[in-house]
């Protein structure tokens, strides 16, 4: 699999793309990626499903069978010229990624795996507060899931059926702990008051996070050091 699949704009932090990393996180996009698709396909209407379906196709377009990244905007005259792609259908898109092999784990446990396990155990993190922190170290950058905005009940149903959790468990997962850890960005609010709810927003990391969760160890304490150095 491409790393264009990956990180179609890869921010700079070497670390990320360490070879194990970069497995782990390829095993676990196609993984939550395939959870999530067919739970889109059951809440969005027409329009929100053709743009998402387009967002996931920029991401994973080697999946699906291009040969480069599409354009599916006018591109200006100064530029040049070329005609615009055509969107596949979101069911093709839908259908083609179900059935894409999901990449085996490293052999060797990748450095995010291992710190990432460290923050579970540490911290007393619940399921659905560790996957929000896993989908958030995969998302860096934008590079892993589409752009989604839904009411707040809508996402929050979505949340706990991807990550397998109830309700409860996804209402702790937002209630702001991870926030005040510094693991994560402050989001914006998703509760009855909004509108609308972003994923974007509830999965924001800081760089410095994520470059500190893809280096090695030695030990805990070292871990907890570089990220006190995040906050």
């Amino acid at each position: 699999m491409s790393a264009a699949i990956i990180n179609p704009n890869p921010c700079c932090i070497a670390s990320l793309n360490s070879p194990n990393n970069l497995v782990f996180r390829r095993h676990h996009r196609i993984q939550l990626l395939q959870r999530l698709l067919p739970l889109l396909m059951d809440v969005l209407n027409a329009e929100l499903l053709a743009d998402m379906s387009r967002d996931v196709e920029l991401l994973y377009w080697p999946v699906l069978g291009h040969s480069q990244s599409p354009c599916f905007f006018e591109v200006p005259a100064f530029l040049g010229t070329s005609t615009p792609d055509q969107p596949m259908a979101p069911a093709l898109v839908v259908e083609r990624l179900m059935a894409a092999p999901c990449p085996p784990l490293p052999v060797d446990m990748a450095p995010a795996a291992r710190n990432l396990e460290r923050l579970r155990m540490h911290f007393y993190l619940s399921s659905a507060q560790w996957q929000r922190l896993l989908c958030a170290y995969l998302n860096y950058g934008g590079a892993a899931w589409p752009g989604l905005e839904l009411s707040p009940p809508s996402m929050r149903s979505v949340l706990a059926a991807w990550w397998h959790v109830d309700l409860p468990a996804v209402d702790t997962a937002l209630d702001g702990r991870l926030s005040l850890l510094g693991l994560l960005e402050l989001p914006d609010p998703c509760d009855a008051g909004s509108d609308s709810c972003s994923l974007a927003s509830l999965l924001s990391i800081p760089a410095a996070v994520v470059q500190a969760l893809s280096l090695s160890y030695a030990t805990d304490a070292e871990l907890f050091d570089a990220l006190q150095l995040t906050v």
